[in-house]
This record gives structure tokens, sequence and C-alpha cells, in this order.
């Protein structure tokens, strides 16, 4: 193409009054890419668009995530090189090296060539794109007549040998159509270059930067006048006039690159940061530098942070010698966490009741994965996805009758119910104690297969999307997340398909992450092949390492490593091919201490041995994958969790008529009186069946015993003892949740530093527990041995004595002492125990 050097007017900087023109305005904003993912974030990652348009590009193998202006900046330097071990059947992932195409000239996009820095295109159509590109050359992003303003902060590094690229934007085919628009870095650094292939020519734009310095840059068009206007630092540095601009045509392949040409060749030469399209003249005249336009940093900071106690039985309390400090908690006996001593006693799963169907028939689209909770004003809620993964929601009053309310904005195809208009199939809401009242409700999910994302709400009825997520990796499952009041963070735990089972198939892992800052993108580590192998060790993963190229350039990959797996089948306990498909893990709301898990486990037909195994899951069989139950574990901590596999706390088989194969707990759980309601999703047919039966898909609830998960259980035909660890507590009444039925019964007695009884308080001198009680005092005889010694071994002294036994419940006496328990059992369940004041 012929250079064009169009007519300009240099104005002088020194007559022109420096002031203020316009601030950030949103409804004019067409993209702005922040580039505030985290560090290091792995190619073919997702940049997020902060505009209400959502243009996503992705970063390639030709640019790095590095600390900017704001937060962190896009560098365009080629990542770390690894090595790729080609695989010709898996083109659509870029692991095949692929011919130039008849007719081309330019080598289709694989791994072995995607050297781009950041990309949207909609070409490459034989690669897997799920993000949701933009058809570039049909947005404002194509730059033409009509007002507009680019502007970026820039940090150039230096001279070199050849111009930088700022964008192009192309008809493509990529490398092929020389129809482009582009801006562009002198490589001496002292003009930008601006190429308008349409309008038919190209400008030089004098400039004024330093190396090593951050400069905010504004391009600003004005069509009316024809004039391209050009800021530094706020200050108008030169106005061309005399500029024609054209749109490009639209094209079936058409790409916009940032940080490199469309053939990845001419880098940037520095680091870029909150690169923004506008549609307007933001700028006029000379301007206050603006400060970052991402919501990111004009968020307050959180104030009131919901504080628990301590953790008592953490990894660092695990071996000391401290008596434990127990205080008035409430100690839920999921574990062995504060025993000493433990005689002929079983900790046992007790499987709640399998009440009414609360919602049957269920046609269409309807994920699996539900979620509930208690609202603010005594309502039962439970959400999930339906058509095209749109977030709905169904009330009860009483727990048992849903309805899908009428919503505002709830309309899309036959709902009325929807809460969230996009695709979010991969996750979960959860109230957020330290959010202000208009944010208090949010929902995690994979978004558009793009990145671990949180949306908002003030009261769970809709949903708005932040905009940056917090996460760079697209999820396969549900994710869970729950705050951690005792650790002060965010803990979640999202689905790794790094794994794989004995016989070579995926297998579903759980990661975790934790956040002190629930909004900013979390904190992540990248590693390199080496590190993965070497965290890998022990563990059958996935033969590509790697594991980000499993999607392609151009679609995100999944958790691998990077973050501690910690829900993940146990070949010394679960049988082979069977894995984690949710965890459903949370902390207990109503006990300190306490995390609560409801694995989904999921026993695998295909790929699977024996033979005798996986014939079972053959077409003729009618049955399909395999079944799921939802099993219970629990933990002190919510990284260490002790997982009790039977009796299966949900499992399949028939109720209320239907005979269900699959058994997916809904995560959450509702406290009404003594009672936890918890509700499941089941399924007449199996994981991936051959043949569906949708009109019995239901949803029941389940009714649990409060604090009822696990119970330390003593056999009928003797006694059983137990004995706790020496702790301190505070209170003066002993409070039990137990169960003796009509034969059984339980003593409990204190004993002193030296493991000896304390008078008016050992085990002899409690009187019986006998029935089954949530919150029982426990009471003593005080005067035992007096009434012994007036017996004389009477077998009446309960008739002949009873108006002078003396008995009590004040404990007071011991508060603050080192002191154990001691419980004598028989035919009982013992659930849970705590000090109170009464």
């Amino acid at each position: 193409m012929k250079k064009v050097f169009y007519n300009t007017l240099m104005l002088t900087i020194a007559t022109i009054n420096f002031a203020q023109t316009t601030g950030t305005d949103y409804n004019k904003t067409i993209a702005l890419w922040a580039f505030d993912e985290q560090e290091g974030i792995y190619p073919s990652s997702v940049l997020s668009d902060l505009s209400d348009n959502d243009y996503p590009l992705v970063i390639g193998p030709g640019a790095m995530i590095v600390p900017g202006k704001f937060g962190n900046a896009l560098k365009p330097v080629k990542q770390p090189k690894v090595e790729i071990k080609e695989d010709k059947k898996e083109a659509r992932f870029g692991l095949a090296k692929l011919p130039v195409r008849e007719g081309r000239s330019v080598e289709p996009m694989t791994w072995f060539n995607s050297n781009f820095a950041a990309l949207m295109t909609s070409g490459e159509t034989h690669l897997r794109k799920q993000v949701g590109f933009a058809q570039v050359t049909q947005t404002k992003l194509n730059l033409g007549d009509f007002d507009w303003t680019v502007e970026f902060w820039l940090m150039p590094s230096g001279v070199r040998n050849e111009d930088g690229t700022i964008f192009e934007i192309g008809t493509g085919p990529r490398g092929e159509n020389k129809i482009y628009t582009s801006l562009k870095l002198n490589k001496d650094l002292s003009h930008f270059v601006f190429h308008n292939q349409p309008g038919g020519g190209i400008v030089e734009i004098p400039t004024s930067i330093s190396v090593d310095e951050w400069h905010h840059l504004a391009f600003v068009y004005e069509s009316a006048s024809n004039q391209l206007k050009h800021f530094v630092d706020g200050r108008l540095i030169n106005a061309l006039i005399n500029i024609e601009l054209r749109a490009l045509p639209s094209g079936e392949e058409d790409y916009m690159s940032v940080g490199r040409n469309g053939l990845w060749n001419e880098p940037l030469q520095g680091i870029i940061d909150e690169l923004r399209f506008s549609e307007g003249a933001v700028y006029t005249t000379n301007f206050n530098v603006p400060g970052s336009h991402s919501y990111l940093y004009k968020l307050q900071p959180q104030t009131g942070i919901k504080a628990g106690p301590k953790l008592l039985f953490d990894n660092s309390s695990a071996d000391s010698d401290e008596p434990v400090k127990l205080g008035d908690r409430k100690h839920l006996f999921i574990d062995d966490a504060l025993l000493e001593k433990i005689g002929a006693v079983e900790f046992v799963v007790n499987p709640p009741k399998l009440d009414k169907l609360v919602l049957t028939g269920i046609k269409g689209a309807f994920r699996k994965h539900l979620n509930v909770l208690d609202d603010d004003d005594g309502n039962v809620r439970i959400y999930t996805t339906v058509d095209d993964d749109y977030l709905a929601v169904w009330v009860s009053d009483d727990g048992i009758n849903f309805s899908a309310p009428d919503l505002p904005n709830g309309k899309y195809k036959k709902h009325n119910n929807i809460v969230l208009h996009s695709s979010v199939g991969m996750g979960m809401v959860f109230k957020d104690p330290n959010a202000p009242k208009e944010q208090r409700w949010k929902y995690i999910s994979d978004y558009h297969r793009r990145a671990v994302t949180l949306f908002y709400s003030e009261d769970g009825y809709e949903f708005k999307r932040y905009k940056q997520p917090v996460l760079p990796f697209r999820s396969g499952s549900q994710c869970n997340i729950y705050y951690d009041d005792q650790k002060q963070n965010y803990t979640a735990f999202h689905r790794s398909d790094f794994g794989r089972t004995r016989a070579g198939d995926t297998q579903r892992d759980f990661v975790m992450t934790e956040t002190k800052n629930l909004l900013k993108p979390w904190p992540f580590v990248p590693l390199t092949p080496e590190e993965t192998r070497e965290r890998a060790k022990n563990k059958r993963v996935a033969d590509l390492i790697p594991w980000y190229l499993d999607n392609g350039p151009l679609t995100p990959g999944g958790f691998a490593m990077e973050y501690p797996w910690i829900f993940s089948p146990n070949d010394s306990l679960d049988p082979r091919e069977t894995d984690i498909y949710v965890p459903k893990a949370m902390k207990y709301p109503w006990a300190p201490d306490t995390y609560v898990s409801f694995p989904v486990i999921y026993f695998h037909y295909e790929n699977s041995l024996p033979l005798t195994r996986l014939i079972v899951g053959e077409e003729e069989r009618q049955k399909g994958s395999g079944p799921l139950e939802s099993q219970f574990a629990g933990s002190r901590n919510g990284i260490d969790w002790l997982r009790y596999p039977r009796p299966t706390y949900v499992g399949i088989g028939e109720h209320s008529g239907i005979d269900f194969k699959t058994s997916y707990i809904a995560h959450g759980m509702v406290k009404r009186g003594n009672q936890i309601w918890q509700y499941c999703f089941s399924e007449p047919h199996y994981h991936s069946p051959w043949e569906k039966i949708p009109e019995q898909r239901s949803v029941y609830r389940l009714i649990q015993r409060l604090d009822g998960f696990v119970s330390i259980d003593s056999p009928y035909d003797k006694e059983a003892y137990v004995v706790t660890k020496p702790f301190t507590f505070a209170g003066n009444r002993l409070l039990l949740n137990i169960d003796t039925d009509a034969a059984g019964y339980a003593q409990v007695g204190f004993l002193d530093e030296n493991g000896k009884d304390i008078e008016g308080f050992s085990i002899d001198d409690c009187i019986y527990i006998n029935g089954d009680f949530i919150e029982t005092e426990v009471e003593w005889m005080k005067n035992r041995h007096e009434i012994n010694k007036i017996s004389s071994e009477d077998e009446e002294i309960g008739e002949t004595f009873s108006d002078k036994v003396i008995t009590g419940k004040d404990v007071s006496e011991l508060e603050g002492k080192t002191v154990q328990l001691i419980f004598r059992m028989r035919g009982s369940k013992l659930y849970a125990m705590q000090f109170d004041d009464r």
C-alpha cells in the first residue's frame, strides 16, 4: 500500500489550559481489558473484558501477565518454552501439526505455531473454541467513521529493530487478507503508526514518551472534523486533520490481535495496561490523567470481617500437651479428635430419613447439582440451572411444596424463575457474611467455559456478574465454596480432570483454593512441567504435561497440580474406577471446628475392569456408565477429611415408588427446630444412560437429626468406655445430644489432672441418662457415699431413701480447671456435647 502522510496541525502545548474533560463512562465503553488476571497465567487463559459488551481475549504463548500500572498488565514476551509431543489424533486440541490448506499461505493454528500475545478470532474453526469470541468486524472495535477513543497505559522498554503492535484488527483469514486496521509504535519510539486500509492510508503520529516510565496514551477520533488527536499523560501532543477512516468489511474469519500482529510478529516493545476502546470523544482537550478504569480499584476495603474462635484441632495443635481449650463450644463426635481412650465403641454414620418428594416429573434441562439455602424470610430455596444453563430458583415456605416464582426479569423460554441469564451450570449460591447488603447473595461458577467467576445479588432473585474472574481455569463440575470464620478466609473446591483411574480413564479429583479477598483474583502460582511432575509423584495423572494444552490454544485448560488435591478416591478404600463427582463440602453452621462433606461417589461401568464389570454397562443391558451415591466425610480443619463410606449417607434404590439409580445430594442444609433438612436429586436411570426416564427425575427432602451425622455407638450387650483428652471449659452445665433408646443408658464422670475421679462428679455419681435427647443436662448424685452407708446395700434404696438423695447439675466449681470426661455407655448413640450457662 502507498504510504500517505496526512496534513497535520501541530498544536503548541503551552497555550492549552490544563483541564479535565470527562471521566470514565461505562455506557460508552466498547471494551476494557484491564489485564488484571494473575501473574503467570497459562496460554489459552481468558483475558476478560470489563465492559458490558463482554469481548474476551485469550492469552497466547507470546505474552505474559506481569505487574502493571494498576494491578497487572500484558507484556508481549514469549512464555517459557515447553516440550509438546505431537498427537495426530488430537488436531482439535492443537496437538497435531497441520499442513497449509489449499489456497492459503499460513498454517492453521496449533500449539506448535500459536505464538500470539492476546487474541480473539472467528477463524481457526478446526480448534475447540468455547469462550464466545465476538465477531470483531461487527462490533465498534472495528474503528471507522464515528467518534471513538482508544487509550491505555504503556511502559516502553526500549528501542528495537522493528515496530511494535498495540493492536491489529483484520477481516481474515489471518495472514492472508491485508484488510486491517492497526496501531503500532515505531521502533525508535518517536511516533505511532495508525493504519486503516479501508480509509486508504497510514498515519504517522508523533509522540513523546520515555523508556521505563508509565505513560497514559490516548487517541481520539472526531468524525465530524476528520481529526485524530493524540494525548500523552493528559496533554494534547498533536492533532491530525483530514483523516478519513472507514470500518473494515465483515469477515467470516476476522480477528483482533493485541501485542503482536496477525502473524505473531512485531511484539510491542513494552508493557501495556488497561487497554480501553470507547465510543465517543472521551477527551477533547487537556485532562487530568485518570486513575484505573477497573472496578477492582474502586472496591471499599472489607470491614467488620466475621471472625470465629481459633481452630481447636488444626495441625499445629495435634501433638500439643496443653489441655484443649474447649470453653463453651459445642463438640460433634464426628471423629476421635477430643478422645484420649476409646473402648469397644464405633463411630457410625447416621443416614437421614428419606422424606417426601418435593419436585418430580422434571422434564427438560435440569442440572443435577442443586444447592439449598434458607432465605431471610424463613423460606427454603432450591437453585439449579435449566435451559442453556441459566440459573433458576424454586421457593417453599414449608420445605415441601416448592413453586417457581414469577420474577420481573425471570423470563426465559418456558421459565419465569430465572435469576441469572448466562451459561453458568457449574456453581452454587451462597450468602457472604462480610458483604454489603446489596451484594450479600453470591453465586460462583464456571462462566461460558472461560474461568471461575463470581456473581452478586441483594436478594438472590437477580444476579449480576463481577466481570473480573477469580481463577483462570474452567471447571468441570459444581464449584463448592464457604466462608470460614475460624480462618477468616473463603475456601472453595474445584474439579480437576488431570487424574487417571487405574484403567487410564479420566478420574475426578477436587482441588482446594483459599483467599482472603473474595472479589479480586485469587492466589495463583503457575507450575513448570517439572514442578507438575514433582507434585504428581505417587498419583496417577494424564501423560499430557503441561495440562493446559488439553483444550487447545483458544480454550482455557482445567486445574492440574497448582492447588492441593483434597478430595480424591482412595485406592485402599474405594473400588477401582470410582471417583469423587462433587464433594459438597461446607463448614457446619451450628458448631465450630466442624466441617462436613457429602461426596457424590461415581462407580464407573465404562472403561473399567474386570470384564465382568465392564459388561454391565453395555448397550444391550440398557443401563449406562454407572450409578452414583452420596457418602459422608468430616473434618476439623477443612483440609484433612475422614470419609465414612458405609453406611451410605444417601444411597440408591426405591423411594416413593421410584427405583433410583443415582443420588446427588444438594449442597447446603436448613435448620428447623431440632431437624436439619437436606435435599437430594435422584434419577431412575444411570449416569449417561442408554435410555432416560425424565418423568421420574425427582428432588426429595432428607431429615437429619441436629448434629446427628455421626455418633459414638456403644454395644448393647456390654458397657463400653471412652475418655476425653484433658481440657478446660466454661459454663455451669454439661449438655449431651444422645439417644439410648429404651433399654440403653449412659453415665458421665469428671476426672482430675491425675486421671482420678472428682468427688461428686464421678461416673458412679452420674444419674442414669436414659432416653432420646437433643440437649439433656447431666446430673450427679452428691451424697452417694452417705446413701450407700445408710442403705448397707439395701436393694430397695430407690424407694426407701429417695427423699434423702441430693443431686445437682451445676459444674461451675470445675470451670477453668483441667479435667477429663469419662463416658460409660451401653446400647447408646452419643452425637455431641457442650458446656453452657443455664
